[in-house]
């Protein structure tokens, strides 16, 4: 006798974030998700009005055991929703693997119909007269000749269409695995925060009653410290300034989407991590077909030219007034990078391919005509560069130092990265330093 074990799928009631995650059905996981972002908004709701309190030792306390309920239920969603992406990776793989097949039946049906139209189109007239055939057979043979060639256009049509499947196919596990990667980098903060959370926790429960006013006064030393790193002058390598707060602002709701630290970009985008204060030196006082000293005669490379163009058109912006970068002596010799970010036309906008980071920042954004001259649009097209450079780099190095080395390298040399990222004074060191360093202020204003 054979027995089946049969596993009744779980209420609503009885799904928790924290569920077991495994062989549970498309709905539990999406309850169980709701489940953790509720707890994520109540904890959200608690912190609001506790920091709204007079400050005591018992409030910093209830504020820090908060923060760290609101993580583990961050990481907890983050879980089901990586466990969620691996299935859908999955069956997208299954999908390739069987249009590749169909590709294959169907490149064969082809080539078979190729060579017997090959063999009927040889087939010469005076031949079928001289041949043993009939004259009625022989034009039977041209009636096959219309029928394989009408198979070979629904064939052809067929592998149009698998190649059109494919691209899809492939575009969305592409997007999938981004999306798995940035969920694990995100989860990996979370872990970070939640032992930073504790670290204080520790700390707070260890000051007694007589100590409070002491701590009150460490308290508003901590204060003027966030102040100071929040209205620190932040400068973009494209000449644009604001405060650290600010740009901490722009980039940091966007962490979790694109997988990359705030710490991290804002250390490529600020002047203080250039080379000898090459990069961000004379940005945005040059035009595009400005006079220079280069084989193409102007500021910016002819390949550039109509990727930048077709980008002015978009926006509404004058070409010949629009400030690029000025070229850069012994580095290429050409300029032309755009904003704050300083993208290149064809890295932002290609238009012999239609992609480039525009459509990925548009969809992240929800915009339809994101600007490379606009901080936030700026700042979620280097966030998105860095993303894909910080992929290769983590399947090479553990270190997070090393990976932000190799990241920011990736980022300004490309395939070439290795020259640029182990001495103290290459580009990647010195922007992997600053990131270190930009983490510590961050972390700081999050306590």
């Amino acid at each position: 006798m054979v027995v089946f074990l049969v596993f009744p799928n779980l209420t609503k009631s009885e799904v928790t974030c924290s569920i077991n995650l495994d062989g549970k059905t498309d709905e539990e996981l999406q309850i169980a998700l709701k489940k953790c972002e509720e707890e994520i908004a109540e904890q959200n709701a608690l912190l609001q009005q506790k920091q709204r309190e007079s400050v005591t030792i018992e409030r910093d306390i209830d504020i820090i055991n908060s923060k760290i309920t609101k993580t583990q239920a961050d990481i907890r969603a983050k879980d089901i929703k990586i466990y969620q992406l691996k299935q859908g990776i999955s069956s997208k793989k299954e999908t390739l693997t069987e249009l590749n097949n169909r590709s294959e039946r169907t490149l064969e049906s082809i080539s078979g119909i190729i060579k017997k139209t090959n063999e009927l189109d040889d087939f010469s007239v005076v031949e079928a007269l001289l041949s043993q055939e009939s004259i009625s057979e022989f034009f039977v043979d041209f009636d096959d000749f219309d029928i394989l060639e009408s198979d070979l256009q629904n064939n052809l049509m067929a592998i149009r269409q698998i190649k059109g499947e494919t691209m899809t196919a492939q575009q969305i596990l592409e997007e999938q695995q981004r999306n798995e990667l940035a969920l694990k980098i995100a989860k990996e903060e979370e872990k970070r925060k939640a032992e930073a959370y504790k670290s204080e926790n520790k700390k707070l429960l260890s000051v007694n009653r007589a100590q409070e006013d002491e701590y009150k006064k460490t308290i508003a030393e901590k204060e003027r410290i966030k102040n100071e790193i929040r209205n620190r002058i932040f400068r973009t390598v494209g000449g644009t300034e604001m405060k650290f707060g600010e740009a901490l602002r722009l980039i940091q709701p966007y962490e979790d989407a694109i997988g990359i630290e705030s710490a991290l970009v804002l250390a490529v985008l600020t002047q203080e991590s250039a080379i000898d204060g090459v990069i961000g030196k004379n940005l945005g006082r040059c035009t595009y077909n400005q006079t220079a000293s280069n084989s193409a005669g102007t500021v910016m490379s002819n390949s550039q030219k109509p990727s930048f163009l077709a980008i002015m058109k978009e926006l509404g912006m004058d070409p010949d007034t629009t400030p690029v970068s000025c070229p850069i002596y012994g580095d290429g010799n050409y300029g032309g990078a755009m904003g704050p970010s300083q993208f290149m036309p064809r890295t932002w906008y290609d238009i012999d391919t239609g992609y480039g980071y525009k459509t990925r920042v548009a969809k992240i954004l929800g915009i339809s005509a994101p600007s490379p001259f606009v901080n936030l649009d700026a700042f979620v097209g280097t966030a998105s560069y860095l993303s894909d450079a910080r992929a290769s780099c983590s399947a090479k190095f553990t270190s997070q130092f090393e990976i932000w080395s190799c990241s920011a390298a990736r980022y300004y040399a490309g395939g070439n990265y290795a020259k640029h990222m182990y001495s103290k004074y290459s580009y990647g060191y010195k922007v992997a330093e600053r990131a270190m360093q930009f983490q510590k202020d961050i972390d700081t204003l999050d306590l």
